[in-house]
């Protein structure tokens, strides 16, 4: 597939691809009257007998023999290209823009926690944002003799090196974390995402690539692990009963004695409800307070005079006299 044109005598990259991080001259031979053309967002570099000859970055329509050959490195160089045959060269369009690189990690990685020495899976996904760094190692070292190489060409590599990254991040050089902080991660996902930018430019060194940026945007786990998250919420909730009934407490009684009854309901709903979060959780509870005791009952034969009310002993009321049986 035929990307990019040329004209007759110019030297140009017509980009029709974002993720393209250098493409190839076609033509070995560079003609007097020849004309550069460099756009925005790339780099020309000369070679000559297998060593860079000059660089050339600002946007522009340059002539080759005026203002090309004055600046390139070497006499020899210069020489080629001034004699009637012109000079046989390559050159290549380098991308000099950032490049934005989707990313998850291809299994999940297994995190060990003292709760579960063996691991608990955790995925992520994000975006990579990759520059250039060195393009001479670049093309030496991982492009070869390719026309053209895209960012796809070396993505296989660059996510080859997440999984051990991201999981180094996630542990922080602990042998394992707690369940609670694993399950936390999305809230420490800035700190994370600086670790896994740090150790990935590190990696990538190599190859003259680097990394400007990395965001992680999800953690996912399997539905077990879901779970557990919804049963470790729960319990916390039941952990904070005493909280929550000394503020219902406090409320009654700036309200007044009126809404204690009120407010006693209230927290006995609360308290029911924290133990139906907690499911399965034991929980240590709170000794229920002392009832008050009940009015001792009456004496067997005492009864009270329907008319008076005044405790009668006998038949009739010594006050009123009326019948009381």
């Amino acid at each position: 597939m035929a990307w990019f044109g040329q004209g007759k005598d110019t030297i140009e990259w017509e980009e029709f691809r974002d993720d393209v991080l250098f493409y190839k001259w076609p033509k070995k031979e560079i003609k007097k009257g020849a004309k550069l053309i460099i756009r925005t967002g790339q780099k020309a570099i000369f070679y000559a007998n297998g060593a860079v000859e000059g660089v050339f970055e600002n946007p522009g329509t340059y002539d080759i023999a005026s203002e090309i050959v004055p600046f390139l490195s070497t006499l020899k160089g210069i020489m080629d290209l001034r004699g009637d045959s012109g000079m046989r060269a390559e050159v290549y369009f380098v991308n000099s823009k950032e490049l934005l690189l989707p990313w998850g990690t291809r299994q999940r990685i297994m995190i060990p926690t003292p709760e579960v020495p063996a691991g608990i899976p955790v995925g992520c996904n994000g975006n990579l944002v990759i520059t250039f760094r060195d393009y001479n190692i670049f093309i030496e070292k991982v492009a070869g003799i390719k026309d053209t190489y895209a960012l796809e060409d070396v993505a296989e590599r660059i996510l080859g090196e997440l999984n051990p990254i991201v999981a180094e991040a996630i542990l922080g050089g602990q042998g394992c974390i707690g369940v609670n902080a694993l399950l936390g991660l999305q809230m420490n996902s800035r700190a994370l995402s600086k670790k896994v930018c740090e150790e990935l430019d590190k990696e990538l060194f190599d190859i003259g690539l680097g990394v400007a940026d990395v965001t992680i945007q999800n953690f996912n786990y399997p539905e077990e692990v879901q779970k557990m998250a919804e049963k470790a919420a729960g319990q916390a909730f039941v952990g904070d009963v005493n909280k929550y009934a000394t503020i219902a407490m406090a409320d009654g009684m700036a309200q007044g004695g009126d809404n204690m009854g009120a407010m006693g309901a209230q927290m006995a709903m609360g308290m029911q409800m924290a133990q139906q979060m907690a499911g399965s959780m034991a929980q240590p509870q709170q000794p229920a307070a002392p009832q008050q005791a009940a009015p001792a009952a009456a004496p067997a034969g005492d009864r009270f005079c329907p008319n008076c009310r005044k405790m009668v002993a006998g038949k009739f009321c010594p006050d009123c006299g009326t019948e009381t049986v």
